[in-house]
Order: structure tokens, then sequence, then C-alpha cells
């Protein structure tokens, strides 16, 4: 989980983000497509809706940061709900897209990149380290997500790894 002074850094990163926003999601998407030209066939030749999305997502995952300890136990809607939206995002990538699994690893690369190239000197070592720990939070709940797409045999096969040896060693 993300500490007090981790949010903190994100939330103050983002904010400087925000005025840039539109530049960032084209830096995002020129430096994804350097790394893995191949993921251009992923989206249609008309990008300005995706990198919209994108931006909105980011928002999303920065607002929702803003949980305070006190509302854990507190109904909140499907759609205000990180957690679910993040594994709804992942079944949608594995189930209607076919985003491979090692996309997570690149996307990741090139929002960093992004990130310390749009916030320059404002994107210290430990910024990195918050946005590094939330993103890697957030693309393990996408792969959950994946996962629940999964044939059957796919996901049983996890499920036994996971339950039959670690379980049997952690006993």
């Amino acid at each position: 989980m993300l500490d007090d002074v981790e949010k903190k850094l994100l939330v103050h990163s983002w904010r400087l983000v925000v005025p840039i926003k539109d530049t960032a999601a084209d830096l995002f998407y020129r430096r994804l497509f350097e790394l893995e030209p191949n993921y251009r066939r992923l989206f249609h030749a008309d990008m300005a809706v995706q990198k919209q999305k994108l931006i909105a997502m980011l928002a999303f995952v920065v607002q929702s940061l803003d949980w305070p300890d006190s509302a854990w136990r507190d109904e909140v809607a499907e759609e205000d709900d990180l957690l679910l939206v993040v594994l709804a995002l992942g079944r949608r990538h594995a189930d209607l897209y076919r985003v491979p699994d090692v996309a997570y690893e690149v996307v990741g690369q090139a929002l960093l990149w992004t990130l310390d190239y749009g916030l320059g000197k404002e994107f210290t070592p430990p910024v990195r380290a918050a946005w590094t720990k939330v993103y890697g939070l957030v693309s393990t709940a996408m792969k959950m997500g994946r996962l629940s797409v999964q044939p059957r045999a796919g996901g049983d096969a996890i499920v036994d790894h996971v339950v039959g040896n670690r379980g049997a060693q952690r006993a």
C-alpha cells in the first residue's frame, strides 16, 4: 500500500501534469510506440479519444488516493471503486483488445519516461518511487482482471498452483 508521503507526492506531481496533460498524453504514446512499435496496431488512427482516456484514468487513480482511512468501511458506488474499475479495465484489455500481458511493463516504462520528461527536476527519486509503486499496484490489479477472462483451465491451474503448492508450504 501507499503511505501518506507517497500519496502527497503523487497528488502534487499530478497537479503539475494537469496543465500539460495533452502534451503528456502525446509524449506517452510517442514513447510507447518507440518502445514497442507493434502496439500501434492496438489503437485506432485517431488517438485523441485514447489520449483523453489515459489522462482520465490517471486522474481517477490519483483522485482515489485521497480516500480517507476512516471511509474504508463506507459503501461506495462501483464506478468510484478504484479496484473494481481497474479489474474491469484489465478484463477489457484481455477480452476485447487482446493486449499482451507483457504490455504492462512497457506501459510502465513509457509512463515513467513521460513523467520524467514532463516534470523535469520535479520528478525526484521519491516521486519516481511513488509513481512506480502506484503503477505496480494498478498493473497488478489489471492483470488480476485479465485472469478473470482466461479459459477455466488456465485460471484453475493458477489457483491450484497458489492453493496447492504455496498453501501447503505456508501451513
